[in-house]
């Protein structure tokens, strides 16, 4: 039996005005990046799910046309949404034909991984499942003058959540049935509740932390739980080396260097730029600069390594960490490096976006002795120590 497929609708057009801000909440940084981003992060190790489909104002189409470009073991696909948000998922809702749909709010980034596998399965076992946890407070019922009517027994009462799946044909009569008889729920399960002949919604618990960002207090409370999850500080280190030969441009730390011999690399071979990656990549266990930028790969076939420093720091900064600071050392019998050194410190700070004090640049001989001092290549060694990003 072929496992079900499904699509995560993610609708972004939430005004950020009760947050402070001008944009739609889901693009408010959060740990220098939209809290959409970190949504979508939460989805990636789920298997099954083959689309993540974004409505957004059309206002902003533009700008969150960058989503797409996130690697991600599924397609993203931004669109424009409607007026509505009944409108949005209804226009989403026809772009796919996938088993499942899972409708997420793009501002809840706390989402866990068991959450999510928890409410799939209960969708795909009874066709229409939702998040929810137990209501702490007692419950009031009050009328239109601020008068208290009754107390609502809370043990009956459950605070519905997001994700909430559904089978892909019954989300969308759903819709169809709404949208037909003019009714506006609050939820999908809302939608799903008066379809006739619908199938019972189930519940599964969810977690507190799994918080709705719409006001200043919450994203503040996000930020602290996300930074309680994660080192506030990660070291990585590491080290390259290449072959020198005559008929190759001599680069290192994007600067070009006058000498009668280049090194020899799959790229530019500028070992310094190489060995800061490999010590952001290791700070954050994701690899060597081998493993994203392969020599196997014809894309890189003698490219600027600045773009690959750039990339790094893209990946560091999708991680929700930024340089505290990068100490290098270049090791090389011929030429002299201390006239240039300035200049990398001033090129590697602009591409990693920090200050030139941030990146410390050494030099060094190898005493005549071994490849080095033989003249044959050059080396470089770098340490990283990155901070999570506030």
């Amino acid at each position: 039996m072929e496992k079900p497929t499904f699509t995560v609708i993610l609708p972004a057009a939430g005004s950020g005005k009760r947050l402070g801000y001008k944009e739609p909440k889901a693009f408010v940084p959060l740990h220098g990046e939209p809290i959409i981003r970190h949504t979508i992060r939460a989805f990636e190790s789920i298997k099954g799910i083959k689309k993540v489909i974004i409505p957004v104002p059309a206002k902003i189409l533009p700008v969150a046309q960058s989503l797409s470009n996130i690697s991600a073991p599924f397609e993203i696909k931004v669109i424009e949404g409607g007026f509505e948000r009944i409108d949005s998922i209804r226009i989403a809702l026809e772009q796919t034909d996938d088993d499942f749909v899972a409708v997420h709010d793009a501002v809840r980034p706390l989402i866990s991984r068991a959450e999510i596998e928890a409410v799939f399965s209960s969708a795909e076992q009874h066709g229409a499942a939702i998040l929810v946890t137990d209501s702490e407070c007692t419950l009031k019922e009050s009328q239109k003058n601020a008068i208290v009517k009754r107390t609502i027994d809370r043990n009956l009462v459950k605070q519905a959540q997001t994700p909430q799946v559904f089978d892909t044909k019954l989300l969308k009569k759903a819709y169809e049935f709404a949208l037909a008889n003019n009714i506006f729920g609050t939820d999908d399960a809302s939608l799903v509740e008066i379809l006739p002949g619908a199938p019972s919604i189930h519940t599964v618990n969810g977690s507190r932390k799994n918080i709705k960002i719409t006001y200043p207090e919450d994203l503040e409370m996000v930020s602290a739980l996300m930074k309680k999850n994660k080192p506030a500080v990660r070291i990585g280190y590491g080290y390259d080396v290449h072959q020198l030969l005559e008929n190759r441009k001599l680069v290192i730390g994007g600067v070009n260097i006058p000498f009668e011999k280049g090194l020899l690399g799959h790229s530019d071979a500028d070992i310094l730029i190489h060995a800061i990656v490999d010590a952001i990549m290791g700070a954050l266990s994701l690899g060597d600069i081998g493993t994203h930028f392969p020599d196997t790969d014809d894309q890189f076939k003698n490219i600027d390594s600045r773009i690959l420093l750039r990339k790094a720091r893209e990946l560091m900064h999708d991680a929700g960490y930024e340089i505290g600071n990068i100490d290098a050392t270049i090791v090389a019998e011929r030429p002299k490096m201390k006239p240039f050194i300035g200049k990398m410190q001033t090129v590697l700070s602009m591409d990693l976006n920090t200050a030139p004090e941030q990146i410390s640049v050494k030099a060094t001989t190898s005493e005549k002795m071994g490849f080095v001092g033989r003249e044959e290549g050059l080396s470089a060694t770098a340490v990283a120590l990155l901070n999570i990003r506030t």
